[in-house]
This record gives C-alpha cells, sequence and structure tokens, in this order.
C-alpha cells in the first residue's frame, strides 16, 4: 500500500504523519507532500525531538511539494485540512475515490488536523500527540 500525507508546507504535520506511520506499517510506502512548499525551509528542531522521543530517527529530509503523479502513485491520500481537501477534489477530480481528511479517515470526523508549527512546549506536544492518535488510529482501520 502506498500512503500519501499532504499539508500545508510539509515540515510538520504530513512529516511527522510519514515518520509515524513508516515506523507503525513498515510494510507501506510512505511519503508526504505540502500544498505550498518553500524548499529552503528545513524540518523544525521540535519536530524532530517529538519523532526521537517516539524512537524515530528519520533520514535527512527537505520539503517536497504535492505533484499530480503524486496523487497517481497513491492508494490512499490522507490530508490535514478540509480547504487541502477541497482544492484536490476540485482540481483532480479523477481522483477523489482514495482522499480523505486524516481525522475523517481515522474518526470518521471531518475536522482539521491543527497546525502545531508555531506552537512551543506543551501546546505543541499535545497537537503533535494528537495527531498521532490520528496516525495510530489509520493505521488500525488499513490493517484491519
Amino acid at each position: 500500500m502506498k500512503i500519501l500525507f499532504i499539508c500545508h508546507a510539509n515540515v510538520c504535520r504530513s512529516f511527522m504523519a510519514q515518520e509515524l506511520t513508516k515506523k507503525l506499517l513498515p510494510q507501506a510506502e510512505v511519503f508526504s507532500r505540502g500544498m505550498y512548499v518553500d524548499p529552503e525551509i528545513s524540518v523544525p528542531q521540535k519536530v524532530l525531538k517529538f519523532l526521537a522521543q517516539n524512537n524515530i530517527t528519520p533520514t535527512p529530509y527537505r520539503p517536497t511539494q504535492l505533484t499530480e503523479p503524486d496523487l497517481q502513485k497513491a492508494d490512499l491520500v490522507l490530508c490535514m485540512e478540509p480547504a487541502h481537501l477541497e482544492k484536490l477534489t476540485d482540481r483532480y477530480a479523477q481522483y477523489t475515490d482514495k482522499m480523505w481528511l486524516l481525522n475523517d479517515f481515522a474518526f470518521g470526523k471531518e475536522t482539521t488536523v491543527e497546525d502545531p508549527i508555531g506552537l512551543e512546549g506543551g501546546a505543541f506536544e499535545k497537537q503533535a500527540r494528537l495527531l498521532q492518535k490520528a496516525v495510530t488510529a489509520c493505521v488500525k482501520r488499513i490493517t484491519q
């Protein structure tokens, strides 16, 4: 199975979801992309620290802009925000059958996975844990 996670800049939510999923579902091909990527921006240290706390050491990474071939390749596309999903379904209607909001796929709730990028300390940790919970629920659904 090929799983694609999508967020705004591909340095926080989608990247964390990618790395968490790789750990939980090693047999899957997991990748992430952003809707509005600046390739000069690096993954923040707080994201790397959160992953390290979960025994994940990602390989060096640069954010990557979403392209249509990414959507073609994926079996499952999981977006963090309704705005991202709406834009993709409008532009790429032929792939809508495999596009979901992450929280909808995980919990049946069409809600946003809040972006913790601007948060610090406990606030960042709380949002990162909510993302981790959603990823875990997705993996459970996929494997059942």
